[in-house]
């Protein structure tokens, strides 16, 4: 699903890129394939980090973890931030209009992201008695998790009912999506439109982690320190803004 996200970003993207803001698509497919690559090293740089401080945060064995485990979103997310820049100089593109082109195909891509981790049973939520909850069969991570935790009887062949926190992950990146690409017909000042994305981004995902049932740290710290900022940096110029427009229509007596 990762590569999934990245192909939908990358050939979406470029389309999008030269359809709003005349960029051309090869280079704006380069320049997402790099950011895409930044997400994804974002990630597992941050999981490296969770696995090196706070190595208790991750239910999985040892035994179990290969090269393909271990990803932390939060940190993709805040490597593409950094990264944004750096490759808008490299391929000589305006990084601050041309990230407000492509930034929704980062809410595109979580959404096929966060699918993938339904499927593969991970990033799972608390037992839940609402109507909505599912219960995960036998073999899967959410499985392995409550039988090893006793909450599961011998023989059970599925889980206990979950939040699936997955899917409200999938309805944060759709609603995000969305809201992005309706704003986009507003254009108010460039970088805008990234620093929206960082702030829903940044603030659903310090709204959703509580349910999450196994406790990330650096999630929990980095999510409403990101969503803060960004919130704070994009609130800032649009309250100056709109100061300076009160004052200047305001006539002398």
């Amino acid at each position: 699903m990762w590569a999934v996200a990245a192909g939908v970003a990358i050939g979406v993207g470029a389309w999008h890129a030269h359809r709003v803001g005349d960029f051309p698509p090869g280079c704006s497919a380069v320049a997402i394939a790099l950011l895409a690559v930044s997400i994804l090293v974002g990630s597992k740089l941050l999981y490296l980090a969770e696995a090196r401080f706070y190595s208790y945060d991750d239910y999985v064995p040892l035994i179990a973890r290969g090269l393909l485990h271990g990803f932390r979103i939060p940190g993709g997310i805040l490597l593409l931030a950094a990264a944004m820049p750096l490759v808008g100089g490299m391929l000589r593109l305006p990084w601050l209009q041309f990230g407000d082109a492509v930034i929704p195909m980062a809410a595109l891509a979580l959404v096929f992201i966060r699918l993938g981790c339904f499927l593969n049973g991970c990033c799972f939520g608390k037992v839940s008695s609402l109507p909505w909850a599912i219960s995960f069969p036998r073999g899967s991570w959410v499985f392995w998790y409550h039988k090893t935790h006793g909450w599961v009887p011998l023989g059970a062949q599925h889980s206990l009912p979950v939040h699936p926190l997955q899917l409200y992950f999938v309805l944060a990146a759709l609603l995000t999506a969305g809201i992005l690409f309706w704003q986009q017909r507003r254009v108010v000042w460039p970088g805008r439109l990234q620093l929206l994305f960082y702030a829903l981004f940044f603030g659903s995902t310090a709204a959703l982690e509580p349910l999450r049932e196994n406790y990330l740290t650096l999630n929990h710290w980095l999510a409403p320190f990101a969503a803060v900022l960004a919130t704070g940096a994009l609130v800032g110029p649009m309250w100056g803004r709109r100061k300076l427009r009160v004052q200047g229509s305001a006539s002398p007596l």
